[in-house]
């Protein structure tokens, strides 16, 4: 980590530490008076440590996200980590009932620092996921992308099988070829029967035309949300930094928890 964000991180530190401890009593209280289907296994330390607090340049900032900002130090907005964690508890709780109640939800993470920890943890829940790109009509063209979801399956199965065992070097380069580009294009889908009802998206600035497509076809959207960025534009907003790969990673492992326990009958 550079020097300047490692002194950013210390200050961040020291102004937060006093309101963290304040935050964290009224979070055990909340606790004690509110039932709730899952409980985070993360703090707001934990938070602090992977950078969740570390926004984007002033110049940068969305209005919309000023209610989700602590302050500004040298240049940089901080998050406020007690509604980051208050926000991400209200998306795993939502995300742990729909599941537990039978909805289905995929996870987008196209962005370089997402792609690993998305492909890891939707593969370890066993739910769809995109990491290569986002196609436009995934959402509004879903009949179009069942096809190339069903030609992919069919391929797979036909290579275990042995299908192709006769066929010609220049039919299988051509074949091969073909796998790569579906599997680019729905690989992480292939598991899917019908269209997800919730999706769960990293960086909503970055992926914001997948949203739109989703808002639009009444998919629930949770999303990390930065501050350059609007949080009324999805569902559920977690508002956190959205290009630190531990940051990213903490949300995304949180979201998988919830999902995991979901799937618990």
């Amino acid at each position: 980590m550079p020097k300047a964000n490692k002194s950013l991180v210390k200050k961040a530190l020291g102004a937060q530490k006093k309101v963290i401890k304040v935050e964290e009593k009224k979070v055990d209280v909340m606790k004690e008076v509110v039932a709730k289907k899952y409980e985070l296994s993360v703090d707001l330390k934990d938070l602090l440590d992977a950078g969740c607090h570390l926004g984007h340049k002033i110049s940068k900032t969305n209005p919309k996200s000023k209610e989700n900002i602590y302050k500004a130090m040298d240049g940089i907005q901080i998050v406020d980590l007690t509604k980051t964690i208050i926000k991400l508890d209200e998306a795993c709780n939502f995300v742990h009932s729909a599941v537990k109640s039978g909805k289905t939800i995929a996870f987008l993470g196209t962005k370089r620092q997402a792609r690993e920890v998305v492909r890891r943890v939707a593969t370890e829940a066993g739910i769809p996921f995109v990491t290569d790109r986002w196609l436009g009509g995934t959402v509004s063209n879903w009949g179009e992308i069942k096809k190339n979801i069903r030609r992919l399956n069919d391929i797979n199965a036909g290579m275990k099988a042995n299908k192709y065992a006769t066929m010609s070097k220049k039919d299988m380069s051509l074949l091969k070829k073909e796998v790569g580009r579906l599997n680019k294009m729905v690989g992480g889908l292939t598991t899917v029967e019908k269209l997800f009802d919730i999706i769960f998206v990293v960086d909503a600035g970055f992926e914001k035309s997948a949203i739109k497509e989703c808002m639009d076809k009444g998919i629930k959207v949770v999303a990390i949300v930065d501050t350059d960025s609007n949080p009324e534009k999805v569902d559920f907003a977690i508002p956190a930094n959205d290009d630190n790969v531990k940051s990213i990673s903490l949300i995304v492992e949180e979201i998988g928890k919830a999902v995991k326990t979901g799937q618990i009958k």
